[in-house]
């Protein structure tokens, strides 16, 4: 079985970093999708009144979920 984008995310609450500190913000927000692609996660960042810092944690949250590279 795949680990969903909220279970990995929320695995990295303990970060020091602006990944861990964004998690950390939304932990407690119910409305957090529990399910679902990319886009309906940028939705959830869209429709919050969240920083453009958090969006940009948001993406490097999701290309680190992807297993993708992180550009420095």
């Amino acid at each position: 079985m795949t680990e969903s984008f909220h279970d990995w995310f929320f695995e990295q609450a303990d970060r020091p970093d602006e990944v861990g500190a964004l998690a950390q913000s939304v932990k407690s927000d119910s409305f957090f999708p529990t399910h679902g692609g990319k886009a309906i996660f940028e939705g959830y960042f869209e429709g919050v009144s969240e920083p453009a810092s958090a969006k940009k944690a948001f993406e490097r949250a999701w290309e680190e979920f992807e297993g993708k590279p992180i550009a420095p």
